[in-house]
């Protein structure tokens, strides 16, 4: 009886832009031991897997660092880059994972730099206007919630969009499959981050003048708005109608806030 061979992992290696190459060339030490001469090193590898090895090494590294690294030009731009790699991944490549897990392992000093570039990174995913592109920018989204109003804003665009680019292929069932999973994503999304606004923001987002209140009142239209859309599959409907609840045990509380759903709600 033949033995078999372990299967080999592959993982797809990582890139990043040309410009942030050439960032990562004008920093990188002499001695090849700081944060960008890792990076380079690691980049420059087609092979996901032996780049993970690199990876597991910024914590270390930076660990190595005092408070004063933050005024380094070199560890800001790195960490520009890292969110920019972060971002580019695919959410099931393992190097995502890997990365995550080694920037929840940051100095607490690098914590504020280290949002900061993600949230910039975020920035630029969310302009995009390529329709499916969406999928992949709300797959990020979970990853990086600090900016919470441009993701509610982002995701109710998306929403909008998909639903109208759905009723455009009419009758084209594969294409059709696509944008009806894509939707289902984004309203799963929304319920996800709904969960986490306390979190992020207090209670400040409750005031009815707030633009995150505005913005959840927007979404929460839609969701209910896709509840009465015989168009869409039966799993979207029954999943807005989860999120409707969501949002509204969320959002009103205590009940006596109730009525202001229906002067704050704007059809889409």
């Amino acid at each position: 009886m033949g033995v078999k061979k372990k299967r080999e992992m592959h993982v797809a290696a990582l890139t990043v832009r040309h410009q942030d190459l050439e960032i990562l060339r004008s920093f990188a030490a002499g001695d090849g031991k700081n944060l960008a001469s890792l990076l380079l090193h690691c980049v420059q590898l087609t092979d996901g897997v032996s780049q993970i090895h690199y990876i597991k090494q910024i914590v270390p590294l930076l660990e190595k660092l005092d408070k004063n690294g933050l005024c380094d030009p070199t560890v800001q731009s790195c960490l520009d880059i890292l969110a920019g790699i972060y971002f580019s991944l695919n959410l099931k490549n393992p190097l995502k994972k890997v990365l995550a897990s080694s920037l929840n392992g940051l100095p607490k000093f690098f914590l504020t730099e280290a949002v900061h570039s993600f949230t910039s990174r975020l920035q630029e995913e969310l302009n995009t206007t390529d329709l499916y592109s969406y999928r992949k920018v709300i797959d990020n989204i979970s990853s990086c919630m600090e900016n919470f109003n441009l993701v509610l804003h982002f995701l109710r665009k998306s929403l909008i969009e998909i639903l109208e680019e759905n009723r455009k292929f009419a009758g084209n069932h594969i294409v059709q499959t696509q944008l009806m999973n894509d939707l289902l994503v984004g309203i799963r999304a929304s319920m996800m981050l709904i969960q986490k606004a306390q979190t992020f923001q207090g209670n400040l987002w409750k005031a009815s003048s707030s633009p995150i209140w505005q913005s959840m009142c927007d979404l929460l239209n839609i969701f209910t708005k896709f509840l009465s859309d015989d168009d869409l599959l039966q799993t979207i409907q029954s999943t807005s109608g989860l999120a409707v609840i969501l949002f509204i045990k969320t959002m009103f509380h205590p009940s006596e806030k109730t009525p202001e759903l229906v002067s704050a709600s704007s059809p889409f």
